[in-house]
């Protein structure tokens, strides 16, 4: 009985030490603004843009070009763009360039535009006017302009 209440001893103080955080630290929460601060600071999520028209297909028969866009899908958009085109689904890349223009009326170059995206600061998906032309977009696409867009 004694060896047993020693092996449990030593377990317990064993397993107890593998866990080094604090109750304070796992109850943790972030503040707001620091978590917005942690969004905006150069250098944040940075990633290489990929062509994926997996993501494409499903964000915008999801939720549409709006949500494809607001999500961090949108920021591989250049690159889906020239991938459609080299698979020759020519009408899916046209309505992504279009969806790409109407949000980025002034024309800001791929890199600022996905910085802009990254950061969710694009204003003009947030606009009614340009959330019914996106609507559109969204019906086109729905009709599988290209046939099958893999």
């Amino acid at each position: 009985m004694k060896y047993n209440l020693i092996a449990l001893n030593f377990t317990f103080t064993i397993f107890s030490s593998c866990n080094s955080h604090t109750v304070q630290e796992e109850r943790k929460v972030d503040t707001y603004d620091s978590i917005k601060k942690q969004v905006t600071e150069p250098g944040y999520e940075k990633t290489t843009p990929v062509a994926n028209i997996n993501e494409l297909e499903m964000e915008v028969n999801n939720g549409g070009f709006s949500q494809y866009f607001i999500n961090s899908s949108g920021r591989n958009c250049f690159e889906t763009l020239l991938l459609l085109n080299k698979k020759g689904k020519h009408k899916t890349a046209e309505l992504l360039e279009e969806a790409i223009t109407l949000i980025n009326p002034r024309k800001l170059n791929e890199d600022e535009f996905l910085e802009k995206l990254r950061k969710n600061q694009v204003d003009e998906l947030y606009n009614d006017e340009i959330s019914e032309r996106l609507n559109v977009l969204d019906e086109k696409f729905y009709k599988y302009p290209d046939g099958g867009i893999q």
